[in-house]
């Protein structure tokens, strides 16, 4: 056995990674596109025309169209995070700062976004560790995390907190309240903001018990 021997070189490894980071890229970016400007007609199908690629590749990457659909949602949320990465305001200031940069991710793939739903609902699949939303916690967990402490709220509320701000300001929400309103970016932030530290304000109300409170899987880590 030659001990001076190499493992043989990566560039082919590495190659075909790059590869397949490109390809996934190219087709949530179509599965985007398509949604935004003909939903109707975005097949896996159309995706991978859009994509340049072939529909075997296409399936080879997204079983479903369903779990582009969610690979695309989650997309969105991940440059969301990025773009709150050099954030340093806590609490209500944070939610504010996160929100402008919402509704600018908004702006961009709102109309997109609206054309793909969950069976199931937010707490539920929070509870079940789902990507998109345990994504979502990532980016606004702590500044609601620090909003219910400013209201002196039990972080035991978290989860229904998450959920309240999910009904708020997902992107159909937005897009209605833009389409409906002459309120600017800015009003939108402080509007949004006021109703949704009133809603979780309810939480500190003991109605029902901890019995029903969501288990401690879906809180703040």
């Amino acid at each position: 056995m030659n001990d001076f021997a190499k493992p043989p070189p990566a560039p082919r490894k590495r190659r075909l990674r790059r590869d397949a980071i490109r390809n996934e890229k190219q087709l949530v970016a179509a599965v985007g596109t398509l949604l935004r400007e003909a939903p109707a007609m975005a097949t896996m199908q159309a995706v991978a025309e859009q994509a340049g690629l072939s529909l075997a590749t296409a399936y080879r990457y997204f079983p479903t169209l369903d779990a582009l659909n969610r690979r695309f949602m989650l997309s969105v949320i991940e440059e969301l995070q990025q773009a709150t990465a050099d954030l340093h305001s806590t609490g209500t200031e944070r939610f504010k700062d996160i929100l402008r940069l919402w509704l600018d991710v908004l702006r961009e793939y709102g109309p997109a976004m609206v054309h793909v739903s969950s069976r199931e609902g937010f707490l539920t699949r929070l509870e079940a560790g789902e990507k998109h939303t345990n994504a979502i916690k990532a980016v606004w967990g702590s500044a609601i995390s620090q909003m219910l402490d400013e209201e002196g709220i039990s972080q035991r509320r978290l989860a229904f907190a998450l959920g309240i701000f999910n009904s708020l300001v997902n992107s159909r929400e937005i897009l209605d309240l833009r389409a409906t309103t002459s309120m600017t970016d800015e009003q939108l932030v402080s509007h949004l903001t006021a109703v949704y530290r009133g809603a979780i304000g309810g939480l500190g109300l003991d109605l029902y018990g901890t019995q029903h409170e969501p288990s401690s899987t879906a809180r703040l880590v």
